[in-house]
């Protein structure tokens, strides 16, 4: 199994916050937002209508399997409610126990 993370921030501040964080994974810069949109995934742009929250994609959770099947997705309109590293772990598990 292969983790990747795809960001709309700027090159720059994704590979400071991978750096920052240690990250063993990729971090991907969607700065032209053409992943985002072809996964259908919430953006919030400048016209967004809350304050001082700035332009930004929703997170997104995706499972692929080696074929390009999709297994898992959730997609949210919001910052609240992302699930936690155990949670998502137990959906890869679970899904992994259960696969045919």
């Amino acid at each position: 199994m292969h983790l990747i993370t795809i960001s709309t921030d700027e090159l720059d501040n994704s590979k400071k916050m991978a750096d920052e964080y240690n990250l063993s994974y990729p971090v991907l810069s969607d700065e032209n937002l053409e992943a985002l949109k072809a996964f259908d995934v919430f953006f919030h742009g400048e016209d967004a209508p809350y304050e001082n929250h700035g332009a930004h994609g929703e997170p997104a959770y995706f499972l692929v399997d080696e074929k390009g099947r999709l297994l898992y997705q959730q997609k949210q309109t919001s910052p609240f409610g992302r699930p936690t590293s155990t949670e998502l772990r137990k959906i890869v598990q679970y899904i992994s126990k259960n696969l045919k």
